[in-house]
């Protein structure tokens, strides 16, 4: 029973590699041809495309994790009912809970690793310091790796040190000037929370006002609202979106904003739809036993495969869907979130039962 388990295992492993190829290829293709349309000035800007556009693969892979988990255990248990090799072990006694638990071996640690690149992986490539070099901030702006953001309008410039959960500027100072170059006002904050009609508010506030005799004036308040002058570009690239960040940074930022009573649902529903990714797999690999493990009229490979595909594709349409009209209706999030999967669970150990 060992060698029969480390055989199927191992073809199911292979089976996933395949997929993964097969689906990230697609996505990069995809992807590349997008920038494509929007104009490419020679070799060397097709050369940064075809990097730019592997970028995105890795996310876009985990992603898509459910559908390549119903894919690959499709095709390699159709693959074996089609050669009757299910057939062969069926009549020597293994019966088809223990080949699910064999399938389940894979699924589960690709979903493990999953998780693993959301926390470790996709943030590095998500949030390089590219984000904010060159061009992205235009001629007044500046990052360094020491010194953090620097970022001037007229004559104010403002200095981020650090951005605490990828989102939450740290270190804030901003300089005031005269037209004649001396200094008006310095304002420093130990961080600041970033609204979304581009007001910031500052907590713990120093404030320094100098008059022309250069004589300064202290004062000091909790918070402070400031108008913040950079674009929404700027802003866009100075903020990490939330399927960039790190779980356990989500998860803080998440808690954080509650306890601030702010607007979390988005936040919240990315972490959640993100936790059930080992679910949502452990699904897939029951529903591809149920529709590819078990005798049916039809044994061609194509028909099961084309199956397993719209079976991924749909479950991953209608837990989108699910996920928006969530956010629109005010849904509670872990339902909603944790909803599909299980549901699609429930019914694949059903169909399961009924094949036995």
């Amino acid at each position: 029973m060992r060698i029969l388990g480390t055989h199927i295992v191992m073809r199911l492993i292979s089976g996933y590699l395949v997929a993964t190829i097969a689906i990230g290829a697609l996505l990069w293709l995809m992807e590349l041809l997008q920038m494509i349309e929007e104009g490419v000035g020679g070799s060397l800007d097709f050369l940064i495309m075809v990097l730019h556009a592997l970028q995105g693969v890795p996310e876009g892979l985990i992603d898509l994790l459910p559908v390549i988990t119903v894919l690959a255990t499709a095709a390699v248990m159709s693959g074996f009912q089609a050669r009757s090799e299910l057939t062969v072990m069926r009549a020597s006694g293994v019966s088809i809970w223990k080949l699910t638990s064999l399938a389940l071996i894979p699924g589960f640690g690709v979903a493990l690793l999953g998780l693993s690149a959301l926390q470790f992986a996709t943030p590095l490539v998500q949030q390089g310091p590219e984000r904010l070099i060159g061009a992205s901030l235009g001629d007044s702006g500046l990052w360094h790796p020491w010194h953090g953001l620097w970022v001037r309008q007229d004559n104010e410039f403002l200095n981020i040190q650090s951005l605490h959960l990828g989102r939450i500027p740290t270190g804030i100072n901003l300089y005031e000037f005269s037209e004649e170059g001396d200094m008006k006002r310095h304002i420093s904050a130990e961080q600041a929370l970033v609204e979304a009609d581009g007001l910031w508010q500052l907590i713990d506030v120093e404030m320094r006002t100098f008059d022309h005799r250069g004589e300064d004036y202290y004062a000091w308040r909790e918070v402070l609202t400031w108008e913040a002058f950079l674009t929404a570009r700027q802003l866009e690239l100075l903020l990490s979106p939330p399927a960039s960040l790190p779980l356990t940074d989500l998860w803080q930022y998440v808690q954080g904003l509650k306890q601030r009573d702010q607007e979390v649902a988005e936040f919240e529903m990315v972490l959640w739809r993100r936790m059930a990714l080992p679910l949502a797999c452990i699904g897939m690999v029951l529903a591809a036993m149920a529709t590819s493990a078990v005798p049916l009229k039809s044994r061609a490979v194509s028909v099961r495969l084309v199956g397993a595909l719209v079976l991924g594709l749909g479950f991953q349409m209608v837990a989108e869907l699910v996920s928006y009209a969530g956010l629109v209706l005010s849904w509670p999030v872990m339902p909603v979130a944790l909803g599909p999967p299980v549901l699609l669970a429930l019914l694949a150990w059903w169909l399961l039962s009924k094949a036995r």
